[in-house]
């Protein structure tokens, strides 16, 4: 694989880099003399954090890109979306100061309340931070984005990680993650916002909004399905059961990262009136590219998962690794991009109802396979109700905007790679195991 930096794989880093980071803390923490409770409080913080924020963070910042056509909307753009995202982050900040004690009682008591202000204070900086990124990107400052990338992991790292080194116990942790957000909410004014011209827009409010609602109820009713699946599998099965569906019950997370990131990074190509069929063979030349390695990744999973699951955690969790390789053939919806095309081309309305489709269809299939295959038959439900959103998107995309499934997806190399990988499966699930 070649290399070359451009806005999309700068991106693409930037999105690893940080995911990466969080993993290392994670395998730091648990190697401390840190308690699993006191990691649990951890974990609770950033769950919290990202339950009333997931949402309407994702989809708004996805709604912003495709947006501007010059330099002046850029920044009249930005300050609009740093006020709107500033509003959002202090009424979520509000809501879990309100009830987050009664959501989560070990909030409360003992350091509970300062718990609480720095969940509050989280969110706050958290929210609008986000922007950054993105201003880089639609500005194309890839070198920048890289840089950024790079200094906020490590300065993630640090903040969280020295508390831990120094004795200072989780509640140290939390205010050096709290400090991490407020540093990158800094570096948001001093790289973004002091240049932009601070004019409220009402109409740019509005086609912002217009544009976003319907990614943030698609990215609302997306992030319920592992909820509802969750619900599924524990009102049949015992705790045990449910901790072995949970652990295998995670896709590569190397797909998404690089699928999102990739997705996001693209959608500035559409703003302007530029020419559709330049951003069409993008999405067709880099989709492929990711292709050629991410497969081969997952199919070496494949047939490395149940040797990896038991030495990893115990020989109780062995059906985890079917359930894992099962979402591991989420690769081939995740690899398939007409949401892309119509959040690009502003044809956003099509994408919450096909989440929703989605979500329904994944709760029938789960409750109806459930009975046959297990665990394995919710997995199932999930595989084929994204894959069903994604051929019905296409199907829009080509109805709606005329344009062929063809022109963005190599549909013959897919293909390919799609049978190999269900091949390896079969072997693997049905003969090997």
């Amino acid at each position: 694989m070649k290399l070359k930096l451009t806005t999309i794989t700068a991106m693409q880093l930037n999105q690893l880099m940080r995911y990466g980071s969080m993993i290392l803390i994670g395998v730091v923490m648990a190697k401390s003399t840190l308690g699993i409770g006191a990691i649990g409080l951890y974990e609770q913080f950033l769950f919290i954090a990202g339950s009333v924020s997931f949402f309407w963070l994702n989809g708004l910042l996805r709604g912003l890109l495709p947006l501007y056509e010059d330099d002046n909307q850029v920044g009249i753009g930005f300050f609009n979306a740093f006020l709107l995202l500033t509003v959002l982050s202090v009424f979520a900040g509000a809501l879990v100061f309100s009830v987050g004690g009664i959501w989560f009682p070990g909030l409360v008591g003992g350091n509970g309340s300062s718990q609480l202000w720095m969940l509050a204070c989280f969110l706050f900086f958290s929210g609008p931070a986000s922007l950054t990124e993105n201003y880089f990107l639609v500005r194309k400052r890839t070198s920048w984005l890289i840089a950024y990338g790079i200094f906020s992991a490590a300065l993630m790292l640090v903040a969280v990680l020295l508390p831990v080194f120094f004795h200072f116990g989780i509640d140290g942790c939390i205010r050096g993650l709290v400090g991490w957000a407020l540093v990158r909410y800094v570096v948001l004014w001093l790289f973004v916002l002091r240049g932009l011209p601070f004019r409220f827009s009402w109409a740019y409010q509005k086609e912002h909004i217009r544009l976003s609602y319907p990614l943030v109820l698609s990215a609302l009713l997306s992030g319920s399905a592992q909820y509802v699946d969750g619900f599924i599998i524990r009102s049949r099965y015992d705790e045990q059961v449910f901790a072995v569906f949970r652990f295998g019950a995670r896709e590569l997370p190397l797909v998404s990262l690089l699928a999102n990131a990739f997705s996001n990074a693209i959608l500035p190509a559409f703003a302007g009136g530029g020419p559709v069929d330049r951003s069409l063979t993008r999405i067709r030349k880099e989709s492929s590219k990711m292709a050629n390695y991410l497969f081969p990744l997952s199919a070496v999973l494949l047939l490395t998962s149940h040797l990896f699951f038991p030495l990893f955690f115990n020989a109780g969790f062995s059906e985890s690794a079917t359930v894992f390789n099962i979402y591991l053939l989420l690769i081939i919806s995740r690899l398939l991009f007409p949401q892309t095309i119509l959040i690009g081309l502003k044809q956003t309305d099509l994408i919450w109802r096909a989440s929703l489709f989605e979500l329904l269809l994944n709760a029938c299939l789960s409750l109806l396979l459930v009975r046959f295959w297990g665990i394995s038959g919710v997995a199932w439900a999930t595989v084929v109700a994204y894959l069903a959103e994604k051929i019905g998107l296409s199907y829009a995309v080509k109805a709606k905007l005329g344009i062929s499934w063809s022109s963005y997806q190599n549909l013959t190399r897919q293909l390919i790679y799609s049978l190999l990988l269900l091949l390896v499966f079969y072997l693997v699930e049905c003969i090997i195991y």
